[in-house]
């Protein structure tokens, strides 16, 4: 999994100000409607919640987890149980009304405008698909966006349907095929606005023979001519945080990572015929020789040879660039 906005591009507090701007008056009215009601229940809620509307707008996910324990364990508020989903539950859907932020035809800010905002092209939780945003131009038909996942389950906490850092730009994969209404928390599962697999977790090649992989060494070749049958691709962790490594363990499994990435064997063979045709003195050669045209950096001559990004910054910005960066350095093809 990669970090959104690792690059620090999108500056995050004009989004949150335009996403608190855009949907806090319509919540606290709508609150404050429910509260003031003759006879109306649940006033704490509607009190709670009206009074940390910034909180559940804008609020990061350390805040959201205070919110949802305050809700489950102070209000006795819970919809885990669908017996629970009475006339608070249908108030709760209505008020932080995430079909209407989803509409598709919402002139001002909505998901389109926010995903447009994040500028979030790749995939967060599998780095293998892209979600690029085509918005609807005048007098043409079709428009398409990234799902927006919600990371604390919507239907469960309905009260989290419109915050910000609860909606995850991602893939309709992840989104809909592997995780649905699995419950996420940030005690359990990776959180793609605060955590990556980073340097801790890194993509390596396997042999099933148990033969170590020597980069670029011509007499081992062999493998190549499978197509990538001799060799798995592996998760290895290097991490001291028993609590890091069970939330990444979570991650691989509901996204199903192993099994999705060592489809792309082809692609690790690829790489591995690049470093047999470039040598190191190879790759410095064509850096002096086109130093300061084609390239400004040695980074930018692997770039060029793997076709996709080794930097960390850009690991948003083409599908399988973990993949590539962290295979490129176990071949020994570093930046520097």
């Amino acid at each position: 999994m990669i970090i959104i906005n690792a690059d620090k591009s999108v500056k995050m507090d004009e989004v949150e100000h335009k996403h608190l701007s855009s949907l806090e008056t319509r919540v606290r009215r709508l609150l404050q409607e429910c509260l003031h009601k003759k006879k109306a229940h649940f006033k704490n809620v509607y009190s709670y919640l009206l009074l940390n509307v910034d909180k559940l707008l804008v609020g990061e996910p350390e805040e959201l987890d205070r919110i949802i324990t305050h809700m489950t364990t102070k209000l006795n508020v819970n919809f885990t149980n669908k017996g629970n989903r009475g006339v608070l539950y249908r108030n709760l859907q209505r008020i932080f009304n995430y079909k209407a932020f989803a509409d598709r035809s919402l002139p001002a800010w909505g998901a389109y405008a926010l995903v447009t905002q994040l500028n979030v092209k790749i995939c967060p939780y599998c780095n293998r698909q892209y979600i690029f945003t085509v918005s609807k131009e005048p007098n043409k038909k079709g428009k398409t966006r990234g799902r927006l996942d919600h990371f604390y389950d919507k239907a469960t906490y309905p009260y989290l349907a419109l915050s910000l850092y609860n909606l995850i730009p991602c893939c309709d994969i992840c989104n809909s095929d592997l995780k649905g209404s699995v419950e996420f928390t940030t005690s359990t599962h990776l959180h793609p606005y605060k955590e990556e697999f980073g340097d801790y977790f890194k993509f390596s090649l396997q042999m099933k023979s148990g033969d170590t992989l020597r980069p670029g060494d011509p007499s081992q070749l062999n493998y190549l001519k499978g197509i990538g049958d001799e060799f798995d691709i592996v998760i290895k962790g290097s991490s001291i945080d028993p609590g890091l490594t069970q939330r990444v363990e979570n991650n691989l499994d509901i996204f199903k990572i192993k099994e999705l990435y060592n489809m792309h064997k082809d692609y690790i063979v690829d790489l591995i015929k690049q470093r047999v045709m470039y040598s190191d003195s190879r790759i410095d050669e064509l850096y002096n020789q086109y130093q300061g045209t084609l390239f400004s950096s040695r980074e930018d001559v692997i770039q060029s040879i793997v076709s996709n990004y080794v930097g960390y910054d850009n690991l948003d910005k083409r599908v399988l660039a973990k993949l590539t960066k962290d295979i490129a350095e176990e071949l020994n093809l570093n930046i520097t």
